[in-house]
């Protein structure tokens, strides 16, 4: 009977997890999808991404404690990414566009801080400004990636709203 209880609790945990997993990856094409449609230059549909990335937000601030579990992980590729640019200069994604060393070190200085403010998240209940901060910090980051002007300004206005609700309520 204890074997039977094991294996139970074991499925029943790798379905969560496999939900979890299938549930992050609706909303990032939610994301996606309303990127393209409210950005998109050759089908523009504003209203409707602009409503799918407002569904996307909302879905985030409410489920911020799952994402802050893997949200230091995220940011770890971040802070890869960001040195790999430094290192190569140019984009990881795109090696036609360039990337200026300061821009380069600016992105890995912030992307190593809010990964490590984000790590103390772990150890607490996450309060509506951390939700607020977490929300603002990943809209900054789609911000910058859609619209390449002050991305480095976008990406430092993202980090002080993590660093306040760190300092307010850490």
């Amino acid at each position: 009977m204890m074997k039977h209880t094991i294996i139970h609790e074991q499925v029943k945990s790798g379905f969560r997890r496999a939900g979890g997993w299938l549930l992050g990856m609706a909303w990032l094409f939610l994301v996606f999808f309303g990127l393209a449609e409210a950005f998109s230059r050759e089908r523009p549909s504003p209203s409707l991404g602009y409503a799918a990335l407002l569904l996307a937000g909302v879905v985030m601030f409410l489920t911020a404690e799952y994402w802050k579990k893997v949200f230091p992980s995220i940011m770890l590729a971040a802070i890869l990414t960001s040195f790999l640019e430094l290192l190569r200069a140019h984009a990881v994604n795109s090696p036609s566009v360039p990337v200026a060393p300061s821009t380069a070190a600016i992105h890995l200085l912030v992307t190593t801080a809010v990964t490590a403010l984000t790590l103390t998240f772990k150890n607490r209940k996450l309060t509506a400004l951390d939700r607020c901060a977490l929300l603002a910090f990943v809209a900054s980051i789609l911000w910058g990636a859609v619209d390449k002007r002050f991305a480095s300004l976008k990406l430092l206005v993202g980090a002080c709203c993590i660093l306040a609700a760190w300092l307010l309520t850490g």
